[in-house]
């Protein structure tokens, strides 16, 4: 088994640091991208029931 020169140690922990950091700023674009969605204040809601109908009946012809 050969054993491990400093230049394979160097290079190993080199794509590991390098690994690492992709990892890192992938998650600071999702965060960024979350920041700026959520400090935009919420639009006014006003729901709309399209997908009930409007009732046109009394409540004493309803019973």
């Amino acid at each position: 088994m050969r054993t491990e020169t400093a230049i394979d140690r160097v290079k190993r922990d080199l794509h590991g640091a390098l690994d690492n950091m992709r990892a890192d700023l992938d998650r600071v674009d999702i965060l960024s991208a979350a920041l700026s969605a959520f400090s935009k204040p919420v639009p006014d809601y006003e729901p709309t029931f399209q997908h009930m109908r409007h009732l046109t009946l009394n409540a004493h012809e309803i019973g």
